[in-house]
């Protein structure tokens, strides 16, 4: 079994690397895990200029030439990986967020399929909440890797109670299990009557703005879901009258006639 883990502190091995390392303790201690660990301050992964190329004409168009491609790569050829980071003010390290904001385009051409996900929050008190919620869109968010558990430990700088601490193994022991068990199961998901009319409303946008994103057109042109699988027919039939509806009433979403906002040009 192989890990990735995807650490996002700027500290490197702080709070949140001894958190992840006492989770590789425990999946060794349950089988063959080898570990491997990404260190976001160290990565050659340049910030996001947010030029839209990589959601528009394809991630292979972005100008920003790093280890964007082969940490993808990475994350491919793994049966899991975690996502780590401390609390900032509310979110997720700026490290981590640049990393999530890198590979955005997965939120509409999803690949990680087959791999599980489990997100490790370390915060003095608070914010908890909201760093995970935000490292659960990362990376295809529910397109595409399955999230399997998500870790919030509480690391203040003072002493702890017994009580606290063990509390904190608990919750360790808990994620750790489930990661590790899930990763076992390397077949792809069934796909749920919510996914697929999600994938259903992603394919009619890309036909829809095919000019405007033809990386999308390209990608969901002729498929019948994400990846290769069987849709019930009832099923199917369903969840295309019911997109049918949302697609009508969210018309205005689509190209129009209307430059907006309107250049110099235009307003004279």
């Amino acid at each position: 079994m192989k890990i990735i883990a995807i650490m996002g502190s700027p500290k490197g091995k702080g709070s949140g690397y001894k958190i992840v390392k006492m989770i590789e303790d425990r999946m060794i201690a349950m089988g063959s895990v080898e570990f491997e660990y990404i260190f976001l301050k160290d990565a050659n992964l340049k910030p996001c200029i947010g030029c839209y190329n990589c959601m528009a004409r394809g991630e292979d168009k972005c100008p920003l030439k790093d280890d964007r491609a082969a940490i993808e790569q990475k994350l491919l050829a793994s049966d899991g990986f975690i996502l780590s980071s401390p609390v900032y003010m509310g979110s997720v390290s700026g490290l981590m967020k640049n990393f999530i904001d890198r590979f955005a385009y997965l939120s509409h051409r999803p690949r990680f399929h087959r791999q599980k996900m489990l997100a490790v929050v370390n915060t003095s008190i608070t914010g908890k909440k909201g760093t995970l919620s935000t490292l659960k869109i990362a990376l295809g968010h529910d397109r595409g890797t399955r999230i399997v558990h998500e870790l919030a430990i509480a690391t203040p700088p003072w002493s702890q109670t017994e009580r606290a601490v063990a509390e904190k193994e608990q919750a360790i022991n808990v994620a750790a299990k489930k990661f590790y068990l899930s990763c076992l199961d390397t077949s792809l998901p069934s796909p749920t009557f919510n996914s697929y009319m999600d994938f259903l409303v992603m394919q009619k946008f890309s036909l829809e703005c095919r000019q405007y994103m033809p990386a999308d057109y390209t990608f969901y042109n002729g498929k019948v879901y994400y990846f290769d699988m069987k849709v019930n027919p009832i099923k199917a039939a369903a969840a295309k009258a019911i997109v049918g509806i949302y697609i009508y009433m969210m018309k205005d979403m689509g190209p129009g006639n209307v430059s907006w906002p309107a250049t110099k040009k235009e307003e004279k």
